[in-house]
């Protein structure tokens, strides 16, 4: 190679501009921010406000805390910095930390103090950090090019909390006091919470399938279908669910077999009502868009071949629109299993009963310990609907 080659190619690797990660940034700055706030918050009693202590007030962690947050800050920053450090391994460490932070200093400084019938809370700053750990593994899980590499961390995520309280580690924690004191209660309230949500998303799927598939055949039903259940999306949830108790107690009264069937103005009934209704939209509208994208060349071979306008719609279109079809329906279901919570104040049971009771009591610890299921049932209810549809692609 000649020495103008060599030159051009040595100035090109000299001004090669490095381009922030912009995600790892907002990681750090977040992690940054948190270090401020209180990571655990120690409370002689479940009522009380209690002290709050900082992440860099920690002993021994705060420092530790520091300097990964300012490790992530660099990878962001500078793109050669990032490849040297594996952003997954620094993630699972600062979740590790965060945990043996308050585990053991929020344990130790609880005892010190005395309080017999004390706990620890974890702090924003706490679930700030976990953010950002979650944040860091997220974005490190779409470029691993190892199985390996995309197990092992979420693997520890999962195991290590899920070992500190097998191992009771835990139990001083104020969420975990909460379950702990409702176990039979909690199980109760879960299962009503999936049977409710899930059931929902089903009777949407029923109906909003082929809702969609007419909308796409039948041009005059593609407005007012869309109307409908655009226009049920306007509405506020709790609003909705406020809506269904009139007419249904009205119907209750007027005919008493409704009653012994469990239709009432409250309960399962105006719940599952309103969930079914919310959840329509983004199945109709996957429906008719997977039907809408299909090439028309494939409608007319399976023409030319002598198949009916029914053998075309179960063996054409549907295989092909079904990847399309079940997003929709990943979407819903994720979006129900959040708004289930609110069921709980037209008295139809679900995790959204500790949440709404932790608030009339002024218990953090007690939302918390309701809000976590749901966030984790969503997260479950993604990924498994992901694999459902990765399944379906493949075939």
């Amino acid at each position: 190679m000649s020495d103008s080659g060599m030159t051009d190619t040595a100035g090109a690797r000299k001004h090669r501009v490095v381009v922030p990660d912009k995600v790892v940034l907002f990681a750090a700055a977040i992690g940054g921010a948190a270090l401020y706030l209180p990571l655990f918050v120690i409370k002689e009693n479940r009522l009380v406000s209690g002290i709050p202590v900082a992440g860099l007030e920690v002993p021994g962690y705060g420092p530790v805390l520091s300097a990964i947050v300012v490790v992530i800050g660099l990878s962001g920053v500078v793109a050669g910095v990032r490849r040297r450090f594996a952003l997954s391994a620094v993630a699972v460490v600062l979740y590790v930390v965060c945990w043996g932070a308050i585990v053991h200093t929020g344990t130790s400084m609880l005892a010190e103090r005395g309080y017999p019938f004390g706990l620890v809370s974890p702090g924003g700053g706490f679930w700030l950090l976990l953010l950002s750990a979650l944040i860091l593994i997220s974005v490190e899980l779409k470029r691993a090019g190892s199985a390996i590499a995309r197990v092992v961390p979420s693997a520890i995520l999962i195991a290590l909390p899920v070992a500190l309280l097998a191992a009771g580690y835990l139990d001083d924690l104020g969420f975990v006091r909460e379950y702990l004191n409702r176990v039979d209660r909690f199980a109760r309230e879960l299962g009503a919470h999936l049977r409710l949500a899930f059931g929902a998303v089903f009777a949407a799927s029923v109906v909003g399938i082929p809702l969609g598939v007419g909308a796409w055949r039948k041009r005059v039903l593609r407005r007012p279908v869309f109307t409908v259940v655009n226009s049920l999306q306007t509405v506020p949830s709790l609003a909705l669910f406020g809506l269904m108790i009139a007419p249904l107690a009205l119907l209750s009264q007027r005919y008493p077999f409704l009653r012994e069937l469990g239709i009432r103005g409250v309960g399962n009934t105006p719940a599952f009502l309103a969930l079914s209704l919310y959840a329509l939209l983004p199945i109709v509208r996957n429906a008719y868009t997977s039907l809408s994208v299909i090439d028309p060349g494939v409608i007319l071979a399976g023409t030319g071949m002598g198949m009916t306008r029914r053998q075309l719609l179960r063996h054409v279109e549907i295989p092909i629109a079904l990847p399309i079809l079940l997003s929709g329906v990943r979407v819903s279901a994720v979006q129900t299993v959040g708004n289930t919570a609110v069921a709980a104040l037209i008295g139809a049971g679900g995790l959204g009963n500790f949440v709404f009771q932790g608030l009339n009591q002024g218990a953090s610890d007690l939302i918390v310990m309701g809000v976590i299921p749901i966030v984790v049932l969503a997260v479950l209810t993604d990924r498994l609907m992901l694999l459902i549809i990765g399944a379906v692609r493949r075939e």
